[in-house]
């Protein structure tokens, strides 16, 4: 057996260095984007009031444009919300640098030579939120649930077996998984105790290990509350209570902060952000992300023709997005993987179909894409209308100011776009189901701090949300070696190889990076923004 000391660190030294290095353009626009590999708090001298009851209860709010359709962590992406809410932990989190280190299990974690059968030791310290101690039996029911109710499991992996001996909890795989730590820091596997009745957990939400417990959640409204877990293992939990409120009306959330309906707001919009950084009254906890802002293109209608997307990605002018109407708080994107990780081919990788509006119009021209009834906008070669429909949701700032530009600009190259909008999970379930023409949606593309998963999902023959029919049995041969390969090196280049495929095959456009923010009253403390995304809240987080 080999001993992986401290985590999995299979992201190498180059990501851990060169992580917040691509965001060089919001620095210099004066965002408070850190540069050094951590996120950093724009400190405020000036304290707003007492969030406090006059009954002593000390509560937060926070408003959020995103959050969960249910309370279990199995279902859809509902995971990460109670990770980001203080409720759950995982086995393995991830550090600033998305390097892999213990939470519910220690640091002291093995795996056998051919990367099939992992060991790790579960903490003897640790117990839910109802007291039971957690043992290795309890995280093996736990996993096992994930498969059983689930259906995003096996994008991640597939287990022979599942043992449990006292402490001990050893993981074997049908096939070799040398980033399984990593994987299984995805809050898709959030440790929950399975031996309690479960017939209401999606009103009630689970029993968990976490600073907080569930309270209340409003299925209308996305409304969730959590209060302290009294029987919370790793020390003494600050606040009482958070309420998370949830809206995509960016105006709302900037207001709500303003008038102090909010005493923290995640994902403050590109456009408000800078006023609140320069008033003492707030603070900016800010970092860059594993996200990339993508343009899905369906390629089961019109954007089956290759040329008619060569031609939208020659189109586009991303620069000048990221500058003008992103504030400069984003960065331009030209590869899959985000700029804040270079080692994964951002800047090196080649791109045919960079900015040339130009050379687009003459593509469409030769191809025979015309303006035959004179009305502005061209037709099919076959003679048939375009009318393309971009699907996005408004709890992303960027994307809506995204869809309208693009609409606006392949005016110009003769391309109708209407768009369409709707709440964050019906885009999902669109994306997954193929029903769109262009799908905006900002992912984070190393989940599990790694290309890979995000890969497999998006991009593979028959991925779980590759509703949008592209399918390379090069890329797919590819993912096949990565999904085996411990080599940190040769992981690297092997995505570069399935990363020059999409672009060569021009599947997506990539428009951006964003860089992640919570904007908070001056007295709140402990609330983060980190590259993870994952974890928002925690025992120390508190109020003055």
């Amino acid at each position: 057996m080999k001993m992986i000391k401290n985590g999995c660190r299979f992201l190498c030294v180059l990501l851990s260095v060169l992580l917040l290095s691509g965001c060089g353009s919001a620095a210099d626009s004066g965002s408070d984007t850190t540069a050094a590999g951590s996120a950093e708090t724009t400190k405020n001298a000036a304290a707003v009031g007492d969030d406090s009851d006059t009954a002593g209860t000390k509560s937060l709010t926070i408003g959020t444009g995103q959050t969960c359709t249910t309370l279990d962590p199995v279902q859809n992406y509902d995971g990460w919300y109670t990770v980001r809410f203080g409720v759950g932990q995982t086995l393995t989190r991830f550090d600033d640098d998305f390097s892999v280190s213990g939470w519910l299990v220690e640091d002291d974690y093995t795996v056998s030579e051919d990367n099939t059968v992992w060991t790790f030791t579960v903490r003897d310290d640790v117990t839910f939120s109802n007291g039971t101690k957690l043992t290795a039996e309890l995280v093996k029911a736990s996993l096992e649930n994930v498969f059983e109710n689930g259906t995003r499991g096996p994008e991640y992996f597939t287990y022979s077996s599942i043992e449990a001996d006292g402490q001990i909890l050893t993981i074997t795989t049908e096939d070799p998984e040398p980033i399984l730590p990593n994987k299984l820091a995805d809050p898709l596997f959030v440790i929950i105790d399975t031996s309690v009745d479960m017939t209401n957990i999606a009103d009630e939400g689970p029993v968990a290990t976490g600073p907080f417990v569930f309270s209340s959640f409003d299925f209308t409204s996305k409304q969730v509350v959590v209060t302290k877990n009294e029987n919370y293992w790793d020390g003494d939990v600050a606040l009482d209570e958070i309420t998370f409120i949830y809206t995509e009306d960016q105006s709302t959330l900037t207001m709500g902060l303003q008038s102090g309906d909010f005493d923290a707001v995640y994902n403050v919009s590109m456009t408000d952000v800078e006023s609140f950084a320069a008033d003492d009254a707030y603070q900016v906890i800010s970092s860059a992300s594993g996200r990339t802002t993508h343009g899905f293109m369906n390629q089961n209608g019109p954007l089956g023709d290759e040329v008619l997307r060569q031609a939208i990605l020659r189109y586009l002018d991303k620069e000048t997005y990221c500058e003008s109407l992103l504030n400069g708080q984003y960065v331009a994107g030209s590869t899959l993987v985000t700029s804040g990780a270079p080692a994964y081919g951002y800047g090196e990788l080649t791109d045919p179909n960079a900015y040339d509006p130009e050379g687009a119009a003459a593509l469409l021209d030769e191809a025979g894409y015309l303006d035959i009834d004179g009305d502005g906008y061209r037709e099919t070669p076959d003679g048939e209308t375009i009318n393309l429909t971009f699907i996005y949701y408004t709890g992303r700032p960027e994307q809506q100011l995204l869809v309208e530009a693009t609409q606006a600009e392949l005016t110009g190259l003769g391309i109708r776009i209407t768009p369409e909008v709707h709440d964050t999970q019906t885009v999902i379930d669109m994306l997954q189901s193929g029903d769109f023409d262009l799908c905006c949606m900002s992912i984070n593309v190393l989940s599990t701090g790694d290309p890979e998963s995000h890969l497999t999902s998006y991009f593979s023959t028959g991925g779980q949300n590759n509703g949008f029919g592209y399918s390379s049995e090069a890329f797919d041969t590819i993912l096949a070696t990565l999904s085996v390969t411990s080599d940190t090196q040769e992981r690297i280049e092997l995505v570069k190889e399935a990363e020059q495929i999409l672009l060569d095959d021009s599947v997506c456009i990539y428009y951006c990076y964003p860089i992640m923010n919570f904007v908070t009253k001056a007295n709140v403390s402990g609330v983060t923004s980190t590259p993870a995304d994952y974890y928002w809240v925690s025992a120390e987080t508190d109020v003055e």
